[in-house]
């Protein structure tokens, strides 16, 4: 249900908060999220983001689960996508991985707080390399 209502919400981008929240279609962002997984490992998402038209991004995301003692990656995988906003406040994606799996992500934003760039985020259940939900860092992705 949670992915019929993101596939509604991202049919139909918000030409009016696009120009008032970053990021703007225009920029390129980053937004990285952890949680911790069992065994004491952790999940980590990073979806960079980079302009690819009026309403859209292009977007690289890189999901895995690494030993947070060593930084040793246990295992990773990279998708390619498309973001764009909703109507709520906030913006979200799909994204579809070499071996066939596909998932979605969005993230929150507080349209009375546009200067917070420690948002609230979810990846669907698609890829369990993903973190499931968390606060993550938005960045312009320099």
């Amino acid at each position: 249900m949670r992915a019929a209502i993101l596939a509604l919400a991202l049919a139909s981008p918000s030409a009016a908060l696009a120009g008032d929240l970053f990021p703007t279609f225009d920029t390129g962002w980053r937004w990285a999220v952890t949680e911790p997984a069992p065994g004491g490992l952790r999940r980590f998402g990073y979806v960079d983001a980079e302009p690819a038209g009026p309403a859209t991004w292009r977007v690289r995301v890189e999901c895995g689960i690494e030993d947070p003692r060593t930084g040793r990656v246990i295992r990773r995988v990279v998708g390619t996508g498309q973001s764009t906003r909703a109507r709520l406040p906030g913006f979200g994606g799909r994204f579809d991985l070499p071996d066939g799996r596909c998932s979605s992500f969005i993230v929150t934003q507080d349209d009375k707080r546009p200067e917070a760039l420690d948002l609230y985020g979810e990846f669907d259940e698609g890829v369990p390399e993903c973190p499931r939900r968390g606060v993550g860092a938005l960045s312009s992705g320099d």
